[in-house]
Formats: C-alpha cells, sequence, structure tokens
C-alpha cells in the first residue's frame, strides 16, 4: 500500500512535507530514561505525527507498533523502574525510580482502547502531567484544551523527571 513517504515531497525519515521537514534542525538529545512509544498503527503514516519526531530526538526512544493485528508481546512491561504516562495518573514519581516511561501515542479515544486491551499497561505504575501554562506551538491541535501531542507529554515528562532544559523547544 502507499504511505506518505512514497509520495513526492514528502520526507521519507519525519515524513513531513519537503519545504517543512526538520530532519536537519534536530539534534539528538541523550537521556537516562528510556522512553518506549506503543504507537497504534493508524498513527505510523500521519505526516503530523509527533511520536515519530521524539523517536528521531531521542536516542532512548523506540516505537512499538499496536493494532490491526500485529503481535504484541508485553513482556519488557514488567521490568522494574517501568511507568506509563498517563491521564489518569499520579503526580510524577522520583526520578531515580523512572528506568523506562512508557507513552501510548494514538488519539485520546484509542489509547483508552490500548489502555483497556494490553493488559500488562493497566499493571503499571501511572504518571500524568499537570495542563501546560502557556501552550507551545503545534503541528496539530488538541481535541481538548488540557491535551498533549506525544512529544509535548514526553518533553515534559523528561523535565521533571531529569532535566528542565528538555521540555524547550
Amino acid at each position: 500500500s502507499t504511505t506518505p513517504a512514497d509520495l513526492a515531497g514528502i520526507c521519507p525519515r519525519c515524513y513531513l512535507k519537503c519545504e517543512s521537514c526538520l530532519c536537519d534542525t534536530l539534534v539528538p538529545l541523550p537521556t537516562r530514561i528510556e522512553i518506549v512509544v506503543i504507537r497504534h498503527i493508524s498513527e505510523r503514516h500521519v505526516m503530523s505525527n509527533t511520536g515519530r519526531l521524539a523517536a528521531l530526538l531521542l536516542p532512548r526512544c523506540r516505537i512499538v507498533d499496536y493494532g490491526g493485528g500485529l503481535p504484541f508481546d508485553d513482556e519488557w512491561l514488567k521490568q522494574d523502574g517501568t511507568y506509563l504516562l498517563y491521564p489518569c495518573g499520579h503526580d510524577a514519581p522520583s526520578g531515580q525510580n523512572v528506568k523506562r516511561l512508557v507513552v501510548l501515542d494514538a488519539t485520546f479515544r484509542r489509547a483508552r482502547r490500548m489502555y483497556k486491551k494490553i493488559e500488562a499497561l493497566r499493571s503499571l505504575p501511572e504518571m500524568s502531567l499537570k495542563e501546560p501554562v502557556a501552550p507551545p506551538d503545534r503541528l496539530r491541535q488538541p481535541t481538548c484544551p488540557s491535551g498533549m501531542s506525544t512529544i509535548e507529554a514526553i518533553a515534559t515528562a523528561l523535565a521533571l523527571l531529569e532535566d528542565p532544559a528538555l521540555s524547550r523547544p
């Protein structure tokens, strides 16, 4: 099947239009905490998917696709120090306790369904974030005013758990 990366004028790495490509400006940001983005397959070819940008920026970030009958191994979710970044969670844990942060990358509705279907997610300690004081420039607008894109949520969490500089644009 044709993907946006197959189309002329789309960067195959960041999936943005070539005139808006960010690849040359992306400077890797090393982190202590591993980030695992569980991305719903419906987001895989969305040009404004920010989980992809997070994986391009953060050397310790990886994307695991979920849905559409893809096999999903959840054993790695059971490792100590793994937390779920989720809106219904609790305030930020001590940064030293967090070794891995799992982030669901989907619409809020799909993320809720993923949470219900992936049993191992419900056993993880959860972390939630407060709404940003000043909303940043965005590739796409959230469906609710307090919503954040995947990359905004990751940056905010890393700023709380590791270094405030990690949340700068």
